[in-house]
């Protein structure tokens, strides 16, 4: 068995030395190396969240501004469609109406002469009758 003399407690009072020692030496700046690397560990970690979450308004913003720019341009295509189509309106109406008034005066004139020519053929047919009733008569 073990037997408790004055050995036993002298290496009791040298243990607890050592511990006490090692703890001041080695232990502690350990521990408080381990607590300061913890502490740089979590605030870095606040900082990635919290420029994660500025990355994710951002984006978000950005999300926003590009639908709106989007409806805008929408808006303003839609916008230059109708001007465009008006536009287009005006011109057919204003060339139609010009090809109508060239028509128009194409007819007129187109009757006029025809009117001319009528005359002028009724004016010669009594003559052209009477030379054509001439060879016939001749002949």
């Amino acid at each position: 068995m073990i037997d408790l003399n004055a050995t036993f407690f002298v290496q009791l009072v040298n243990f607890v030395l050592i511990l006490i020692v090692l703890n001041v030496i080695l232990i502690g700046p350990i521990r408080r190396i381990l607590k300061k690397r913890a502490e740089f560990v979590a605030s870095q970690m606040e900082g990635i969240e919290s420029f994660a979450t500025a990355a994710d308004t951002k984006l978000k913003d950005y999300d926003k501004a590009l639908e709106l720019a989007r409806q805008q341009a929408t808006t303003g295509r839609m916008a230059m469609k109708a001007e465009g189509q008006a536009k287009e309106k005006t011109v057919l109406e204003a060339a139609s109406a010009e090809a109508a008034e060239k028509v128009q005066a194409a007819r007129a004139d187109i009757a006029a002469q025809s009117d001319a020519a009528r005359k002028a053929l009724q004016a010669s047919v009594s003559g052209l009758a009477s030379k054509a009733m001439a060879k016939v008569l001749a002949a």
